[in-house]
């Protein structure tokens, strides 16, 4: 472990990153980054972690268990940045798993040291600055970022302007940081209108200036930007700061806007504090977009705020994103799915905030309980689970008034406890919230709590309960004027017990008309569970021909919403369908993924053992019709492509010609660097490659970073994906 560490503003983030795109090709497993800047609650670094390698954990193991289990036999460069508000859940995140994963490395950036066993600090210094008898001369890299963010900004200083440059970065200490937001004031002032400002600026701060502490240096900086600011400017900062992450204008003109601050200002303020390198401005990939406060600018922003100003802005911040995910919630049913998990995503740091918020603000708990009731599409279709579970529970205990947000938050923290296998807690909330929904005499709470009462029922074995539970419950929802996602979801639960008790035509039946509702709705997510249903059912009449139809469709689906329990549960019954056809070597490439998916979910198939057979049974009629050696071969060819990939070609590969085989081409390299990449595609690790050939692990490095420079690529996948392409070329 190695952790970057100086003041604020110096550049550990995107040292952090250069040193993870130069080295993180040559990990087997690659680079990831997880970043820490808006994460405050110890608890949620794990799951934050968790997120960016992409586990969606579904178990109620806990995360980091999960995590850990993911990690253990990975080569992984993981980056934490911004650990310092958060450390605590660091120093635990780091030592777990470093104890358990001997190939995973991590660089982690923060303000002070983590005290991690075996950890390596480096601290990152200033850009290099010339002493004042070298004002002249080249003074470096300082000089070379002004120039260039100068440019950017409109005004590249020239040639003659050089030592007024080099005297400007000393006063700022070469902190990169506080030379770009000098930069970008040369489009209003020159270097030396900058130089004679700033340079009082100072002055006023510490009468020696040589004496003030770099720390003072960025601060200075800050006033001097924010004194640089029109009155409406500075008062737009100060407030965009209650934002998390990045925002969009509609919700700064919401939150932000009122006394001192027309709304009809706000876009023309924001594209000035972009100007004078304030805020930033990003499109999104959906091509929307965002704003974001650097941290340490947000930072100053928050310190601006009076302690009443800073909880009234929250709470606006707050009912903006309520109001977002309520109507995401009514809106979730229909053709708009995919445009609204992309927009949640975006806002989960926000999100977090608005949680957080409610459960440490008094009188806050029932907003939050709406709040987090209302995202039970995200915590469930967008495979955020286990931190769902966290918030609901938390807030669940801290208010037992019986309200309807109380009776939401309920059926929505069972249907998550249910599926972690958690079924103590998922048939103790489903009872509660109908116990809830019996006081307040509401009839369609009343169906949620007969609903999730069955999920748990099945999942505990008692399908005749299951049955009825869940056929009451849609026959309840079936008559509400306005048709959700979770009621649907209700039916394709009675299907799925139709299924588990052999009833298949008429769990055929729920799922038709499962796919009925939602193709009038244009609805794609609940209806990619009515075709796993459909598809169950037909493989359990014998039907594997019209199980494959129907699963592959739900395939196709939920890979568009990186669905990834879903895709599980639709490929594994796609697996057992081609077993049934006698499609083994297609059998064996589902399940070559669905070992490495099922990692990132945590809990196989619900842990319900009746599926758990049925994959066993099937698993094993492709092991003995293949034979040992040919299956894991062709499990092993999907295993190490990228999960969605490696899942489309299970799905869609065709059975390959038995190979004749003559010597491949090397293309570029050298006889060992071939064998070095015939290794890497095998998925071996540098010090394995290194035993396997007899060098050093720093041999076996430099002979893949030779191998990725030579093939122009940037992965170890692309080079298995080349060895590939140049043995199928040579049979």
């Amino acid at each position: 472990m190695v952790t970057l560490t100086g003041v604020g503003g110096v550049g550990k983030t995107r040292l952090a990153l250069r040193v993870a795109t130069q080295l993180g090709r040559s990990y087997r497993d690659g680079a990831w980054l997880v970043e820490l800047a808006e994460v405050h609650d110890d608890d949620l670094v794990v799951h934050t972690a968790a997120q960016a390698l992409g586990i969606q954990d579904w178990s109620a193991r806990g995360v980091a268990h999960v995590l850990a289990d993911y990690v253990e036999d990975k080569e992984i460069l993981l980056v934490l940045d911004n650990c310092e508000q958060v450390l605590d859940g660091c120093v635990k995140a780091c030592t777990m798993l470093l104890d358990v994963a001997p190939e995973l490395r991590i660089l982690a950036t923060s303000r002070q040291p983590l005290d991690v066993y075996g950890e390596h600090v480096v601290v990152v210094p200033t850009l290099p600055v010339t002493e004042a008898h070298q004002a002249g001369a080249d003074a470096g890299n300082s000089v070379r970022l002004f120039a260039e963010r100068a440019e950017a900004a409109g005004s590249r200083p020239t040639p003659d302007q050089d030592g007024a440059v080099a005297r400007l970065c000393r006063e700022l200490d070469g902190i990169p940081l506080a030379i770009e937001l000098a930069a970008a004031r040369t489009r209003f002032l020159s270097v030396d209108e900058l130089l004679a400002r700033i340079g009082d600026r100072f002055r006023l701060l510490a009468g020696n200036r040589s004496a003030l502490p770099r720390h003072q240096t960025l601060q200075a900086t800050m006033d001097w930007s924010y004194e640089l600011c029109s009155a409406e400017e500075r008062l737009l900062w100060a407030r965009m700061s209650v934002f998390s992450g990045g925002m969009d204008l509609a919700a700064v003109e919401d939150v932000c806007s009122g006394p001192g601050l027309g709304p009809e200002t706000v876009l023309e303020l924001m594209a000035s504090l972009v100007d004078k390198s304030i805020l930033t401005r990003e499109r999104t990939p959906t091509g929307t977009t965002r704003y974001r406060l650097l941290a340490t600018v947000r930072e100053y922003g928050r310190g601006l705020l009076a302690d009443d100003e800073r909880t009234r802005l929250r709470r606006l911040h707050r009912d903006h994103y309520l109001a977002l995910a309520e109507r995401g919630g009514r809106e979730w049913f229909g053709p708009d799915q995919l445009r609204w998990r992309a927009r949640i995503a975006a806002e989960h740091d926000n999100l977090r905030a608005a949680l957080e918020f409610c459960t440490t603000e008094p009188g806050q708990v029932q907003e939050g309980l709406r709040l987090a009731g209302a995202l039970w599409f995200y915590w469930t279709a967008c495979g955020l689970i286990a931190e769902g579970r966290q918030w609901l529970d938390r807030l669940l205990a801290l208010d037992a008034i019986p309200t309807a947000p109380r009776a939401t938050a309920l059926w929505v923290c069972s249907w998550l406890a249910s599926h972690q296998g958690d079924l103590v807690r998922g048939r103790a909330t489903a009872e509660g919230c109908s116990a809830v929904a019996e006081q307040l005499n509401d009839a369609g709470l009343a169906a949620f709590g007969l609903h999730l009462q069955g999920v748990d029922a099945m999942a505990e074995g008692h399908l005749e309960e299951a049955s009825s539970l869940t056929a009451r419950a849609w026959s309840y929802h079936r008559t509400h004027p306005r048709i959700t996602s979770p009621m649907v979801m209700s039916l394709v639960q009675a299907g799925l017990v139709a299924c588990l008790r052999g009833e298949t035509d008429r769990a055929s039946g729920y799922a038709q008309e499962c796919l009925q509702i939602t193709a009038e709705a244009g609805e794609l997510w609940t209806r990619s569970w009515g075709l796993v249903v459909r598809g169950l059912a037909s493989w359990m009449r014998g039907d594997a021909d019209d199980a494959v139809t129907h699963l592959r469709e739900s395939i196709g689906i939920k890979s568009r919403f990186n669905d990834l329990f879903g895709l599980g549960m639709a490929a594994e019954v796609l697996a057992w369908s081609h077993v049934s056809r006698g499609e083994h070597d297609r059998a064996a490439r589902l399940f070559g993924v669905l070992d490495r998916l099922w990692q990132l979910v945590g809990v196989p198939l619900m842990g319900a053992q009746q599926l758990l057979d049925y994959r066993y049974r099937a698993q094993g009629r492709a092991r003995a019709a293949l034979g040992e050696g040919a299956f894991a071969e062709l499990a092993a060819e999907t295993a190490n492509l990228p999960l969605l990939e490696g899942l489309a070609t299970a799905v869609g590969g065709k059975p390959r010609p038995a190979p004749v085989r003559r010597e491949p081409q090397r293309g570029p390299l050298t006889r060992r660097e071939f064998q070095v990449a015939e290794a890497v595609s095998q998925g071996l690790s540098n010090k394995e490659i290194a035993a396997r050939l007899v060098i050093s692990q720093r041999t076996a490095e430099a002979h893949v970073e030779h191998i990725l420079t030579k093939l122009d690529f940037g992965s170890r996948t692309q080079i298995a994906a080349w060895i590939a392409g140049q043995q199928e070329a040579a049979t």
